[in-house]
């Protein structure tokens, strides 16, 4: 023990003074730094206007479209920042975490001396919800996570993209940037994101998603998502595609199905309903 202390007392005199110079410039260096970091971030060349920023690469569903300007101006921001203030980045991104057309943030990048390089992921509507409040319908943008967008329309937006109206939600809507708690409309955005995966719109003008019948609260023996077209023919999907019941055909076979009617009569013409959710297709003809 002696021994120690003894190597721990030389050491000290011979790299004693070393030691605390160290540490005096070290602190120094933090002084200096300090005083830097101030003088900087008065500097005019290192303050960020944030004003001017805004979405400059528009999504195709948006260009063009009476939403477009409203959406670039919901995400404009406002002020003035310094590039070396470090609460910067999750200033912002919590910012734009808040707007309700913002899915994600996928990047801040800061580009020296006063330049953002912002990446976002914007939502994008998959259908409209009609629900009625006293004597009016009232049109609600949804995207496939089921979030409620901002805006509440007398009539659908018209945008460059196929946008199905769903009817029969039974829960009224939430504020928007908030999910739509109603089995109807989870049901038929499970519905909408399959025919837009296997391209249906271009094939068929769906103007419609009835899910009044969703989870059989009204007849158990009927389709619980009924899709009409633009001419009014009822296309009986079946149950939703997140079904666990057995023997419920996957959307992949159901679109199958409807494309092998489509085949023999484009667009459905002359036909009043059909049912794609058994292993053969049922065709119902219009007599009128």
């Amino acid at each position: 023990m002696q021994s120690f202390r003894s190597v721990i007392w030389y050491l000290f005199k011979r790299f004693g003074v070393y030691l605390l110079a160290l540490g005096g410039f070290t602190f120094l260096l933090l002084l200096v730094h300090r005083q830097v970091y101030a003088y900087y971030s008065t500097l005019p060349r290192y303050q960020i206007n944030l004003e001017p920023l805004e979405v400059m690469a528009t999504p195709d569903w948006l260009k063009g479209s009476e939403l477009e300007q409203p959406v670039k101006q919901s995400v404009r921001l406002s002020g003035k920042a310094n590039i070396f203030d470090k609460e910067l980045l999750p200033r912002l991104i919590a910012q734009y975490e808040r707007n309700p057309w913002i899915a994600r943030v996928e990047s801040v990048e800061k580009l020296y001396p006063n330049e953002l390089n912002v990446k976002l992921e914007m939502r994008k509507p998959v259908v409209a919800v009609e629900y009625r409040r006293g004597d009016r319908n009232y049109y609600y943008l949804i995207d496939r996570e089921i979030v409620r967008l901002p805006g509440e329309y007398r009539s659908v937006p018209q945008l460059p993209m196929v946008l199905p109206v769903v009817a029969g939600v039974k829960n009224s809507p939430p504020l928007a940037g908030e999910k739509w708690q109603d089995r109807g409309l989870r049901d038929a955005i499970a519905v909408a994101v399959n025919l837009k995966q296997y391209k249906v719109y271009d094939k068929v003008e769906i103007a419609r998603i009835d899910v009044t019948n969703s989870g059989g609260r009204v007849n158990k023996l009927e389709s619980e998502v009924v899709l009409l077209t633009k001419n009014r023919v009822a296309i009986q999907w079946g149950r939703s595609p997140e079904t666990d019941k057995f023997g419920e055909l996957s959307p992949e076979e159901k679109i199958k199905n409807l494309y092998r009617v489509l085949e023999v009569s484009p667009q459905l013409k002359g036909i009043k309903y059909v049912k794609i959710q058994f292993h053969q297709p049922y065709i119902a003809m219009d007599t009128k």
